[in-house]
C-alpha cells in the first residue's frame, strides 16, 4: 500500500508541476500576443512618421525652390516681380499633381505670395 501512496504522491506532484509549467506557458503566449500587438502598432506608427517625413521634405524643397526664384529674379533695381511670378508659375507647371511631391503646390503658392507682399492664406 506504501508503494501505491508514493506513487500516487509522485505522479500528483508531476502533474502538479505541469500544471505550473502550462499557466507559466501560457502567461508568456499573452506575454508574447500583446508584445506583438505593439509592435504591429509600432511598425504603422513608423510608416506613418515617414509619410509625414517625405510630405516635410517636400515643402521644405518647396520653400528652397521659391527662394532659388527670388534670388534669380532679383536684379539690380530689385525684384523683377515679372520674372518671379514666371519662374515660379513654371514650377507649379512642372510639380506632379499627385505622390509626394504634390504638396509643394500649396507651399509653392503661399511662398511666392508672401515674396509678392500678399496675403499668403488669399486665395489667388
Amino acid at each position: 500500500m506504501r508503494d501505491a501512496s508514493a506513487q500516487e504522491l509522485m505522479i500528483l506532484s508531476a502533474l502538479q508541476e505541469c500544471r505550473l509549467q502550462l499557466a507559466a506557458a501560457q502567461q508568456n503566449e499573452s506575454t508574447r500576443a500583446a508584445v506583438r500587438l505593439e509592435l504591429d502598432a509600432a511598425l504603422r506608427r513608423e510608416a506613418v512618421l515617414k509619410a509625414e517625413i517625405a510630405e516635410e521634405r517636400e515643402r521644405t524643397e518647396a520653400v528652397r525652390v521659391v527662394l532659388l526664384a527670388l534670388n534669380a529674379s532679383i536684379g539690380r533695381f530689385g525684384l523683377r516681380r515679372k520674372l518671379f511670378t514666371a519662374r515660379i508659375a513654371r514650377l507649379g507647371r512642372e510639380t506632379p499633381d499627385s505622390g509626394p511631391q504634390s504638396v509643394r503646390h500649396p507651399v509653392l503658392l503661399a511662398e511666392a505670395r508672401r515674396v509678392l507682399g500678399q496675403d499668403p492664406a488669399a486665395a489667388g
